[in-house]
């Protein structure tokens, strides 16, 4: 059976095994050369701590947009190319979750997921469209959060 990368595959598998596949999907999505200009900071954005954590805030949510933006196109020759396009949609989608921003402090892994099966409806088609639709994800999910735990 294929992995789907769903709220009840996700569950079960082990944690390791996410991270080595997200990984790899995101180095496959994303050539050597962008990710190196994206990681490479000009010195007056990494002048303060703050500043450097916005720099890479900012590079880590271009670098899985370009990610899930690529995800679409590798897959459009391919046989079940919807559905293999989903599935690693998901799989990048977890690691945007768990790994890039530690999102797993704010909300569940079943609210992302739900949040994911309803952006998978209708996916953007170009890296600008992820980045717009991943801002938008993390106000959300800091709006959850704050709803959760108002003294936060």
């Amino acid at each position: 059976m294929l992995r789907d990368y769903t709220f009840n595959c996700l569950v079960t598998m082990p944690r390791h095994e996410l991270e080595e596949f997200s990984m790899r999907m995101i180095s496959k999505m994303v050539p050597e050369e962008v990710m190196s200009e994206l990681f490479t900071f000009e010195h007056e954005e990494v002048d303060s701590e703050e500043r450097m954590m916005s720099a890479r805030l900012d590079a880590t949510l271009r670098m899985t947009a370009i990610a899930l933006c690529e995800i679409q196109q590798a897959f459009d020759d391919s046989d079940n190319a919807k559905q293999n396009s989903e599935r690693m949609t998901r799989l990048v989608l977890w690691h945007f979750y768990a790994i890039s921003f530690n999102l797993e402090q704010a909300i569940t892994l079943e609210t992302h997921c739900e949040h994911v099966e309803t952006l998978l409806i209708n996916p953007p088609t170009e890296a600008f469209g992820w980045v717009k639709i991943l801002t938008e994800l993390l106000h959300t999910y800091a709006s959850i959060n704050a709803k959760q735990n108002p003294s936060a």
